[in-house]
């Protein structure tokens, strides 16, 4: 692979599992140092292990708590090191739970909105000291295409990643004067975890032919996470095959 990350240290959230595991790997591959960060620390731990190259490490998180992500923020700027990159993969989708406006209760649409918008928010903001200590740094954030397209009984997590693509959008715009890009990806359907369950009730015929691996949303964040993408910012990628087109 290219070394697209050479010199960097890149931050990946989520990173124990699906698209941030892919994320981190593909990081470490194009020559990043890769810090990656989950509520799941054994797993993060078993990700930064596995990783090519040296300098890795795994970092305990969880997105939802302001008090942790300070912490885990604090660790990171120990020793007046940049973070040249920040992509934000973790999330939820309470798959069984959420449903049609009416259906879903209070307990699910709060922690949804926590983690994935909430928890955007509260890693961004802390990510920016650091990420202006670089001299080319980027946000990237992941939503989903159903941030953009109807998709039925996704209610909370439909408005908590169209919340994501309104706020990566203002950052773009704040942060721009800053040396800071920003950044979101939608991905269409993929084959992860979160989406297993889901989809052993069948998935969607997309163009393509095929669904979505971590992979193929991974290299799209590094790719935007890199300096061939220094011109770019304030968009949303959608990586969907296709789907969004039909």
């Amino acid at each position: 692979m290219i070394d697209l990350l050479a010199g960097k240290r890149i931050l990946v959230t989520g990173g124990a599992s699906g698209i941030g595991a892919a994320a981190a790997r593909i990081a470490a591959e194009t020559a990043g140092t890769v810090i990656v960060a989950d509520r799941d620390e054994a797993g993060a731990r078993q990700v930064a292990g596995s990783l090519p190259g040296d300098g890795h490490r795994a970092l305990a998180i969880d997105v939802a708590s302001a008090a942790s992500v300070e912490a885990a923020f604090r660790t990171i700027g120990e020793g007046g090191d940049a973070l040249d990159a920040l992509i934000h993969c973790a999330g939820i989708w309470k798959f069984g739970h959420d449903g049609a406006i009416d259906r879903v209760d209070d307990a699910v649409w709060a922690e949804t909105i926590a983690v994935n918008l909430t928890g955007t928010f509260l890693v961004c903001r802390a990510a920016v000291p650091l990420l202006e200590r670089s001299a080319a740094a980027a946000i990237v954030t992941v939503a989903s295409v159903a941030a953009l397209a109807g998709f039925q009984r996704t209610t909370a997590y439909a408005a908590s990643k169209g919340g994501i693509v309104a706020l990566s959008r203002v950052m773009a715009l704040d942060l721009a004067g800053r040396g800071i890009r920003a950044n979101c990806l939608c991905p269409g359907v993929v084959e992860t975890e979160l989406t297993r369950a889901a989809l052993s009730r069948g998935g969607p015929d997309l163009p393509i032919g095929r669904l979505g691996t971590p992979e193929d949303i991974a290299r799209t964040a590094v790719f935007l996470a890199s300096d061939w993408a220094a011109f770019t910012t304030g968009t949303v990628q959608v990586v969907d095959g296709g789907f969004v087109a039909t």
